[in-house]
């Protein structure tokens, strides 16, 4: 049996392109035979799961820079991309599949101990032929092409190996021209101490590798050294597209969120191997369907993959702009800030975007330099001169991804400043803020802000929680538990009253609470967090009585 190597991701040198210097040739050579050398017992800690995912990626660099090597290196190398030797191989149900494993030795499958090697491989093509029918059958992707009877047949052929410790590869093989490649696939033999083990990490590794042959074989594989991220976002997302409930892609999400304000499509080991933009798929998928997706590899071959996301975009008549801020908000509604019913769907299992924080000082710029092209920038400015005390998030988006294709060390800067009067320039979010955004070339920025957990801008568009007839308005409405922990109602006419009376009542009129609350302009503040006891999910009829005059309203309550 030919042994394989194949490298993680976390060991993965910046990606080359075709015209490499020998240094960068000898690097990468060496950190792929390295992983060779120290191939057994892998031992696969908690630690490092977020950066072991595909080795497609080594593989495919070293086959484009095959021919750059001497002789003897390039001899040994072309005996290790050869396809494995397996002991026996069975066809998947629905037929588009050949499943090749071992039934005695070091890599027989065994995902699930309580089945036999068969029934195991049978597991995989089972997996198999379910990613094929979603994202070919469904999705309408093409196939992979046939690779001329390699592996026996024409049928797609999947190897159960060691994978040299990741969940698998997809390699691509035989040009067939314009960019296009035969391929296979090697998938792990059993996932054990893996984030994802056993069947549901077999299920996830065929529909990730799968889409990377699916892009391999009828889009391009030779922009992989250039958009690594776009290859791996997509395979990732298609995961949770294909299986939904196993959310591998979980594992990997901490490096977006902690780093929301780098390049967006940067590829660098241990800080965006794409696996973590998953989300951003997800993103795509539920606000414009998944057809988006497939239309940026369409026009892949011949542009950046930026650029052809702008493109699809602006086909939605979008944009990158747009929907990237949008894409802020989305991501910072996540975890106790989850609203269920919006945003994503399976936001309250998401970690929390990271803020750069500071204190509101009225009339004064907070100045925040070294900015990258397309990415997002969270600012939390903290008011505790009000009680409660505000916090209002700006999400500022920069879309420029023309720089971002060229060079991802262009750096930009802004300064920001919140008020509580008008000024040159600003625009009033509320009747105690005023925001004033100052930066260069402002047709490739946007802004939104957060007040206390709720948007008043997005995207040009004010959102301001005023009343406009009898019935005051409540706000966030619904509430969540753990989101927030007052309501805000907003009247259109206080009638020069600095109090009103305000009482709450379950749908039988039993009386939940009672207060005088203060008016901040024509806000009232009730703070339901401060309650002996949490009031159970449902509607609730609330009353403000401003001097003669009572107005009611209607309030959903959410307890987790």
């Amino acid at each position: 049996m030919v042994i394989k190597i194949f490298l993680f991701l976390i060991l993965l040198v910046p990606a080359y392109s075709q015209n490499n210097d020998k240094k960068q040739l000898d690097s990468l050579y060496d950190a792929f035979i390295s992983r060779y050398n120290h191939k057994d017992d892998i031992n696969i800690s908690n630690e490092t799961l977020e950066h072991i995912k595909c080795a497609f990626g080594i593989v495919n660099e070293i086959r484009r820079n095959l021919n750059n090597y001497p002789d003897e290196k390039k001899q040994l190398l072309k005996t290790l991309l050869e396809r494995p030797a397996k002991q026996k191989s069975i066809v998947s149900p629905k037929g588009y599949f050949r499943i090749h494993y071992d039934l005695t030795g070091n890599e027989v499958p065994n995902y699930d101990a309580s089945l036999s090697a068969d029934e195991n491989a049978m597991q995989v093509a089972i997996a198999a032929d379910s990613a094929y029918n979603f994202e070919v059958n469904y999705l309408q992707y093409p196939p992979p092409p046939g690779d001329n009877g390699d592996g026996g047949d024409n049928l797609y052929d999947i190897y159960i190996t060691t994978a040299e410790g990741s969940y698998g590869f997809t390699q691509p093989e035989t040009s067939l021209g314009n960019q296009k490649y035969t391929s296979y696939m090697e998938i792990h033999y059993s996932f054990k101490n893996f984030y994802t083990e056993g069947l549901n990490a077999v299920r996830v590794t065929v529909a990730h590798e799968f889409h990377h042959a699916i892009q391999v074989g009828n889009y391009t594989s030779d922009k992989y050294d250039v958009d690594g991220f776009f290859y791996e976002m997509t395979s990732t997302s298609m995961e949770e597209f294909v299986y939904n409930s196993v959310n591998d892609y979980y594992a990997y999400m901490k490096s977006y969120f902690n780093n929301p304000n780098r390049v967006f499509n940067s590829f660098i080991a241990q800080t965006n191997d794409g696996y973590d933009l998953a989300v951003w798929n997800i993103f795509l998928k539920d606000k414009f369907g998944y057809d988006i997706i497939k239309k940026q590899w369409e026009l892949l071959p011949n542009v950046r993959a930026l650029t052809a996301i702008q493109s699809s975009l602006l086909d939605e008549s979008s944009s990158l702009r747009e929907a990237l801020n949008e894409f802020g908000i989305w991501t910072f509604f996540t975890k106790n800030r989850a609203i269920p019913g919006k945003y994503f769907d399976e936001a309250a299992n998401y970690p929390l975007i990271k803020l750069t924080t500071t204190s509101y000082v009225p009339g004064s710029a907070v100045s925040l330099n070294n900015l990258k092209a397309a990415s997002n920038n969270f600012l939390a400015v903290v008011n505790t001169s009000v009680t409660p005390r505000d916090t209002l998030v700006a999400i500022l988006t920069n879309s420029d991804y023309t720089s971002a294709n060229d060079s991802s060390g262009k750096n930009y800067s802004f300064d920001y400043t919140l008020a509580p009067d008008s000024s040159d320039g600003s625009v009033m979010l509320t009747d105690s803020y005023f925001a004033k955004f100052d930066v260069d070339q402002p047709n490739i920025w946007s802004v939104s802000e957060v007040l206390n957990n709720q948007v008043v801008r997005q995207n040009g568009t004010i959102f301001r929680p005023i009343s406009t007839g009898d019935e005051p308005l409540a706000y966030p409405n619904p509430f969540h538990y753990g989101l927030n922990q007052y309501v805000y109602i907003a009247v259109s006419d206080t009638k020069g009253e600095s109090k009103a009376d305000f009482n709450i009542y379950t749908p039988a009129m039993e009386l939940v609470d009672s207060k005088t609350l203060d008016f901040n302009g024509d806000i009232l503040t009730w703070e339901i967090g401060n309650l002996n006891k949490k009031l159970a999910s449902g509607v609730y009829i609330y009353a403000v009585k401003i001097g003669d005059k009572t107005s009611i309203g209607k309030l959903v309550i959410f307890d987790d």
